[in-house]
């Protein structure tokens, strides 16, 4: 198995790793010219239509008024039902183009460790060594990122799962991981070795619950050591703030749940502070 053979296998097995080109500046010229198409047939349909509209002639004068007849009506000179033809037909192939380059719009673009592991792998000798030899032989070695998408690119991931993904697991392999995973042996695979993003999502997952459940626990305990209301308030100032930061870091939660986690995480602690004894 060797070039778009070997390179299609991976992309299949991988999907993460199957990321093409959108030929977004051409889609949109495509759009373009079939804008002007319709335009221009537009144009020539409503002058058709104003001249028989006008037309001394009984059957073109009722053409704006009765389908049947303007359908139907064959002096060999039938121009405006022609053009109502042609109109439908590039109406529904500019519509589909139009779908088309809104759903290409819409995909993201690969993650950089991705387009990085593709390139390293059509590259070395001991992975997929596949080097095209037309001109797209350098899509994904000279990229422009902006047209580049992934077909499956995974879920967004927050700081902190994107360093574990990137650093941790590397560190991992070279440590322990490889005495537990060994290459794959498919020959799209060659050398290769695969971690589930499924997997380590989980991981960051369970980081993220041990962490909500903690830090609440750390705040209160360390309300509870200090009597002086001054300094409580400061610590819990800095408790919140830390929770802010790492409810942000370690999840890819939007803006508006890591306000209503954190004012819930502040509230639990102005319940405690409001009901526990204090001095001055």
């Amino acid at each position: 198995m060797e070039g778009y053979a070997k390179l299609a296998a991976l992309m299949g097995a991988y999907p993460e790793a199957a990321i093409l080109r959108r030929f977004g500046a051409l889609g949109m010229q495509n759009l373009l010219y079939l804008q002007a198409e319709l335009v221009q047939l537009e144009s020539e349909f409503r002058h058709c239509s104003n001249e028989n509209d006008n037309s001394e002639n009984i059957y073109r004068a009722v053409f704006s008024k009765d389908w049947v007849t303007l359908a139907g009506y064959n002096d060999g000179e039938e121009e405006q039902w022609a053009l109502a033809l042609r109109i439908r037909e590039k109406l529904k192939e500019y519509g589909q183009a139009l779908l088309l380059q809104t759903q290409l719009s819409d995909m993201k673009q690969p993650r950089p460790q991705d387009l990085a592991f593709l390139q390293k792998w059509m590259k070395r000798p001991s992975m997929g060594c596949v080097y095209l030899l037309g001109q797209d032989s350098d899509i994904w070695e000279k990229p422009e990122r902006t047209d580049l998408v992934a077909l499956n690119r995974c879920k967004s991931e927050g700081v902190f799962s994107l360093w574990v993904t990137e650093t941790v697991i590397h560190q991992y392999h070279q440590l322990v991981g490889k005495y537990f995973r060994k290459p794959e042996s498919a020959v799209y695979s060659a050398n290769t070795v695969h971690y589930s993003q499924e997997g380590l999502s989980r991981i960051v997952s369970l980081v993220a619950m041990s962490f909500s459940s903690l830090l609440p626990i750390a705040a209160v305990t360390a309300l509870y050591c200090v009597n002086s209301m001054s300094a409580r308030l400061g610590m819990m100032a800095g408790f919140t703030v830390l929770f802010t930061l790492c409810f942000g870091i370690l999840t890819n939660a939007r803006s508006t749940d890591v306000f209503t986690a954190t004012t819930a995480f502040a509230a639990v602690q102005v319940v405690f502070i409001g009901t526990s004894g204090v001095t001055t």
